[in-house]
């Protein structure tokens, strides 16, 4: 599959593709790899906080590992940290890490879950220097914390919270220059080209400006999608 500069990037979803324009890195649990259409898609895969505690922490670790020798897997994750939930913090933080390693081992970037955890991510960055792309997905934070983001090394992903009224990610999205961002739908079922003409208006940019960065932002990110190009 030879992606078209013209497509627009989704860097982040949970289906495969809705429209030829589009391409999509559709996330993956471990215990899903490998899907049926393994040859014809694009993929991330990872441990998600959700699930520490719930899976056998090795052996989903070890299928991460297996899976990203997969020339389709372009990202490990999503992974990261999150507060909302009842699992120890220091028992996502050791799997987090872990993923982190698988990451750089294979040169991917990761793909982040954050909630409530912009601080600790932020101390993780400054203590462990990765040296893969760390992505963060679904941005729902303040401004001034993506600025800080940014500058700790972060790309921000954003996804439909950018469409709602008055949303606080207005603010979050014009201070992230285009050169570090992405866009994506997540669980939803929103087109992405809107979501481009939407972050376009709020960028005051257009629409094809914004498409071939985030196209480009892709090609520097994900090092696996040069393979296909």
């Amino acid at each position: 599959m030879v992606v078209d500069k013209r497509r627009y990037i989704n860097i982040h979803a949970h289906r495969q593709s809705s429209s030829i324009g589009e391409w999509v890195m559709m996330n993956l649990m471990a215990v899903d790899f490998p899907p049926e259409d393994i040859e014809n898609g694009f993929y991330s895969i990872g441990f998600h906080p959700y699930n520490v505690g719930k899976v056998d922490e090795e052996e989903t670790l070890a299928g991460v590992r297996m899976a990203v020798e997969h020339p389709r897997i372009l990202a490990v994750g999503e992974t990261g940290l999150d507060k909302s939930i009842k699992i120890p913090m220091e028992d996502q933080l050791r799997i987090f890490e872990k993923q982190v390693k698988i990451a750089e081992s294979f040169d991917l970037p990761v793909i982040l879950h954050v909630v409530r955890s912009f601080n600790e991510m932020i101390g993780f960055m400054k203590a462990h220097q990765p040296v893969v792309p760390m992505i963060i997905h679904g941005y729902n934070g303040s401004a001034q914390m993506v600025e800080d983001l940014v500058e700790a090394g972060f790309l921000i992903s954003f996804g439909e919270a950018i469409t709602r009224a008055h949303s606080k990610i207005i603010e979050a999205l014009q201070r992230v220059p285009v050169e570090k961002m992405f866009l994506e739908t997540d669980e939803g079922d929103m087109d992405i080209r809107e979501l481009y003409g939407f972050a376009a208006e709020v960028k005051d940019v257009s629409e094809g400006h914004l498409r071939m960065q985030i196209f480009e932002n892709a090609r520097t990110h994900l090092s696996r999608l040069n393979n296909f190009i």
